[in-house]
């Protein structure tokens, strides 16, 4: 009979799908009252190791998350070490980047602090810049970090330049948040207009390089003042001209 059945048709076929048909009502309503009891017998043999995957996967997904988060932060980093690393206007010194990692701001001086110093060949009297232009000036070095005095301070002077006219002055930090005060030659106020961009001048005895972009010139009742290139509010990075060091 099993042979039979095996090959199919006949008697035997069309017994099986009468029963078939007949049963089949039955049938499914016993499937749909035991799926929960079957559900639930699933979920107790495996409960441990659907819960594990679950941790895993919830745990990549905050992964996946905090990248998402932090990738405009990155990007943000990754500009301002751009900023301060492209500097190609004294490519004849070598140079140090550094990070900020304190910004002091009182009423009467403005100073960071980064963390490279004498271990890098860092020392008092170097200029500092970003790839905007001249930030301030080494005033302590140690071994691992050093104090920069910024240009906005007011005991701070540099020997500027005109890059169009070539008239000389001398620009002065007045304060932070301030334009620099510049000091024009016997003059040069009559050749050189607003807008015009300052450089360092360079000079003999100066602790500046020459050609460090400074600022651009602004005239009112005041006077002269120079609006720094540099974004002094700004500063996560900054790169460390490695000149002579202090000079008179």
């Amino acid at each position: 009979m099993m042979t039979i059945d095996a090959r199919g048709g006949g008697p035997f076929q069309s017994a099986r799908s009468t029963a078939y048909s007949v049963t089949q009502p039955v049938r499914t309503a016993i499937g749909f009252a035991l799926s929960p009891i079957a559900d639930l017998w699933q979920g107790a043999v495996h409960y441990d190791d659907l819960a594990e995957e679950n941790d895993e996967l919830r745990q990549r997904v905050a992964e996946l998350e905090g990248q998402v988060a932090g990738l405009p932060d990155v990007q943000g980093e990754l500009d301002e070490l751009r900023l301060a690393t492209e500097v190609d206007f004294v490519e004849m010194f070598p140079t140090v980047v550094a990070s900020v990692s304190s910004d002091r701001r009182t009423s009467v001086e403005r100073i960071i602090e980064i963390n490279r110093g004498t271990d890098h060949g860092i020392a008092e009297g170097m200029p500092v810049v970003t790839g905007e232009g001249l930030v301030g000036v080494v005033v302590l070095a140690t071994g691992s970090r050093s104090e920069v005095r910024l240009i906005s301070d007011p005991r701070v002077s540099v020997g500027v330049v005109s890059k169009g006219t070539r008239a000389i002055g001398v620009a002065a930090g007045n304060g932070d948040g301030q334009d620099l005060i510049l000091d024009l030659e016997e003059g040069a106020d009559a050749v050189v207009s607003s807008n015009a961009r300052f450089e360092t001048s360079g000079l003999e005895g100066s602790r500046y390089p020459g050609g460090i972009p400074v600022g651009r010139l602004s005239i009112d009742s005041f006077g002269a003042q120079l609006e720094t290139f540099a974004d002094l509010d700004r500063l996560a990075f900054v790169t460390v001209i490695l000149t002579g060091g202090d000079s008179p």
